[in-house]
């Protein structure tokens, strides 16, 4: 039995290790290509300021950069799965600097059988490009746009929301509850703030938590199906969604 526990612990560190090892090699052609556009970092094709995995890369997933725009990233990490928050980040993304968004349903595994769910998933080409893009820049925001079902929330507080955000935490710092007000005296929604007004849906077990850059600020936005047909169809109501997260 203990030799069994002994080769379970070791074949753990051992992913664990090489895990680590890809990201960084993964991290480091894309600071490489920051640097130079022209340099294609491995396991991507590039076209039009776009950069697409190949299938070499297990992880998949889309970047788009721009040099001129706001030092934020706009976050899609379930284009499959949360229907129109790929749009809504496109549009999020015409302030900012970078769009980022799988190419892989949530649900799909990689070869070691671990869920590709940029939401929980380390070894990413989006965690991968926010390290990268951390060290060319002094501070940035990250927004992560989901998406959910009022009638399947477990709190009354739940059902009643438009939007919950949150930084990953219980802890609300002063610019969340900012672009909460914003959003409600604004939009004229019910936009809530975990750990304050509600306490479901608040982002607590994503991968940002531990791994965003400490010159990072991460904040999880959840939208009801209801406004994120709104947004899609009202291009003011959009504009100014942007504008209360960029402000």
């Amino acid at each position: 039995m203990n030799y069994k526990i002994i080769v379970t612990v070791l074949m753990f560190f051992t992913a664990a290790s090489c895990e680590a090892t890809q990201l960084e090699e993964l991290t480091s052609s894309l600071q490489n290509w920051l640097n130079d556009q022209q340099r294609v970092p491995e396991h991507f094709s590039f076209s039009n300021g776009v950069l697409v995995a190949n299938k070499s890369l297990l992880s998949g997933g889309e970047i788009h950069f721009k040099a001129k725009g706001n030092t934020c990233i706009s976050y899609a990490p379930h284009r499959y799965f949360d229907k129109h928050t790929l749009a809504i980040a496109k549009a999020l993304f015409s302030e900012c600097q970078v769009l980022l968004t799988n190419t892989k349903h949530r649900n799909s595994r990689d070869a070691y059988g671990k869920l590709i769910d940029f939401g929980k998933y380390k070894n990413s080409s989006s965690n991968a490009f926010i390290l990268a893009y951390s060290s060319t820049v002094e501070s940035f925001s990250i927004y992560q746009i989901h998406g959910f079902a009022k009638e399947k929330r477990t709190t009354e507080q739940g059902r009643k929301a438009d939007i919950i955000l949150s930084e990953g935490h219980v802890f609300a710092s002063k610019r969340t509850l900012n672009i909460a007000q914003c959003l409600n005296n604004t939009l004229g929604i019910n936009a809530l703030v975990y750990g304050r007004d509600v306490h479901e849906l608040g982002g607590t077990h994503n991968v940002l938590n531990s791994l965003a850059p400490v010159n990072s600020q991460f904040f999880h936005i959840e939208l009801s199906r209801e406004l994120r047909e709104q947004l899609i169809t009202n291009n003011q109501l959009l504009k100014q969604f942007s504008l209360c997260l960029i402000s």
